[in-house]
């Protein structure tokens, strides 16, 4: 993890400098950027499935990636790191050789006010989740441990949990697309927000949450684009990655919570509940910031 560094010096109208990319903001370039993102996105998940099916050939290695202990957790943990740890490394070579910048430029950067932007957005998403799901109507009683076929022990799946939810998901994607592709776009504002949103929204057509037809599989789609705006306009007004981060594992956290903690409804119903929650607060916070004439990560003001 890269520590705060001394920024480089901005251009005339406070911007940050202009990279060594040759790609422009053109559609060409716009397009070339959103096809890296999800193959960089694509390729690490496929080493994941990768060195999970190599472990499952070596003895002993399907207990291991069955088991409920320490060992096993231990596993799972490295396997969800790997995910993050390519991803890292992808933006980091792109960035440096194709586009002349740092990550830093792109938000991978801790400060002493990253932790309280993370924490307050988990707090902000998974809050937004499960209070959209506790109004809904009631279609069944409480999941209970049978239901949901889990038979590890509660600090297991705790622990199992949080590095799926960050490690797998919120910070390497939020380094892709609310880190880089954003930055990379940042001298067109709207059309960042704009172009990224509806990159992240669509990959999710491939994800698999439970959608039952073709229909579902669009209704999903509410979720990753309600979260997303939320996340952007969390990233808008803290100038921190940090926050879109705690956006995005906010919302897996607050979703297992609400699984877990309350009584079942449609499914369908929900995503377009939570999604629709998201989308507003997202919104309203992006046109608050946008005019204010906040700039997305700035790197001389990244918290």
């Amino acid at each position: 993890m890269h520590t705060k560094q001394p920024h480089s010096p901005a251009s005339a109208d406070g911007t940050a400098p202009a990279s060594r990319s040759r790609l422009g903001l053109g559609p060409l370039g716009i397009a070339m950027r959103a096809v890296i993102a999800v193959a960089i996105l694509m390729g690490g998940n496929l080493i994941v499935g990768a060195l999970s099916a190599l472990l499952m050939l070596v003895p002993g290695g399907s207990e291991l990636m069955n088991g409920a202990d320490l060992t096993s957790l231990i596993v799972f943990i490295l396997l969800q790191g790997a995910m993050l740890a390519f991803v890292v490394m992808a933006v980091w070579l792109w960035m440096r050789f194709v586009e002349g910048r740092r990550l830093r430029d792109a938000g991978w950067v801790w400060t002493r006010w990253s932790a309280l932007w993370l924490t307050l957005s988990i707090a902000v998403s998974g809050g937004l989740v499960f209070a959209a799901v506790a109004v809904l109507p009631s279609t069944g009683p409480n999941l209970t441990e049978a239901d949901l076929g889990s038979t590890a022990p509660v600090w297991f799946s705790i622990v199992a949990l949080l590095c799926q939810s960050f490690l797998l998901q919120a910070i390497p994607e939020e380094l892709l697309f609310r880190g880089w592709l954003l930055s990379a776009l940042r001298a067109r504002p709207v059309l960042a927000i704009a172009v990224t949103t509806l990159v992240f929204t669509v990959i999710h057509l491939i994800s698999n949450g439970g959608q039952q037809s073709p229909l579902e599989y669009v209704l999903y789609l509410a979720l990753p684009f309600g979260f997303s705006l939320l996340a952007m306009g969390m990233l808008l007004w803290t100038q921190s990655l940090w926050a879109a981060i705690g956006v995005h594992g906010g919302f897996h956290l607050g979703y297992a919570a609400a699984v877990i903690g309350l009584p079942q409804v449609d499914a369908a119903l929900s995503w377009l509940v939570i999604g629709g929650v998201h989308a507003a607060v997202g919104m309203a916070l992006i046109i608050t910031a946008l005019r204010r004439h906040r700039r997305i990560l700035d790197p001389g003001r990244v918290t």
